[in-house]
């Protein structure tokens, strides 16, 4: 299982959500997941941050890749490593 933590910048109050995503399915969407398991229809604003570096939409801040491409090699696949 990869997890994912979700905080939500933003907002008046933390908020924060934890995902589950069995390791051995692509993850090369994950704003979908995200998008599905937080009730949302296609219209927030995202930012995937990971050591490999920031990834959002295309039309989002200029320096950061599409994260509908990039987001594969930034999540970590290998049980018990974790990624900030």
């Amino acid at each position: 299982m990869l997890e994912a933590r979700v905080p939500l910048a933003e907002s008046p109050s933390p908020i924060r959500r934890r995902l589950q995503v069995p390791a051995d399915r692509r993850f090369t969407r994950p704003y979908l997941s995200i998008q599905t398991a937080m009730r949302w229809e296609n219209y927030h604003r995202h930012l995937f941050t990971a050591p490999a570096g920031a990834s959002g939409l295309r039309d989002s801040e200029p320096g950061h890749r599409d994260g509908r491409k990039a987001l594969r090699d930034t999540v970590t696949a290998t049980a018990g490593d974790t990624r900030d």
